[in-house]
């Protein structure tokens, strides 16, 4: 959001990028020069969503996105991370922890991750259903239930669509645990 605008004091500047604008551009303003701040807002968006996905909540920590999408990442991801056994855990509950409107909500995880905020769970959920699969922490069915999918049949679905296989050879891809 590029709040464009005839107020142009410093004080009213900081006030609109606390409101969550990403950009502020004062009244009168060259009309190139709003097409390079959107085409650079989009380019900087475009990139930070390929990086998202390609890392997507294995390694946040290496996740490099300016530092308030870090930071509302980080967040949006601790508060699945409490609920993350939970089957019930809707959209707008995750919207009301975060402090926001499901609509606002939907807008900021589209914008950073081009996932809506259910893809987004559902993604941390089978991320870390990798993970514990790597851990042979339990047979599948338990660790679908661990990361709140109580349907079996969707679980694997879902896994399947998200990394190619299923959860069953998916686990036969792993190297042999060592004998000792």
């Amino acid at each position: 959001m590029i709040l464009l605008t005839a107020k142009a004091s410093g004080e009213d500047k900081i006030e609109g990028l606390l409101t969550g604008a990403d950009d502020y551009l004062t009244k009168p303003f060259d009309p190139r020069e709003l097409q390079i701040r959107v085409r650079n807002l989009i380019k900087i968006r475009r990139h930070m969503q390929e990086k998202f996905r390609a890392e997507m909540l294995l390694k946040p920590a290496d996740i490099s996105v300016p530092s308030v999408h870090e930071t509302f990442l980080k967040r949006l991801m601790e508060i699945v991370e409490i609920h993350l056994e939970s089957e019930d855990f809707s959209v707008e509950q995750f919207a009301a922890e975060a402090g926001m409107s499901r609509g606002q909500l939907h807008r900021k995880v589209k914008a950073i991750t081009n996932q809506s905020p259910s893809e987004f769970v559902r993604t941390f959920r089978l991320h870390r259903a990798a993970e514990l699969i790597k851990q042979n922490a339990g047979n599948l069915a338990e660790i679908a239930y661990q990361v709140g999918f109580n349907s079996q049949a969707y679980f694997t679905r879902s896994f399947q669509e998200q990394f190619g296989c299923s959860p069953r050879e998916f686990r036969k891809q792993l190297p042999p645990e060592p004998e000792g």
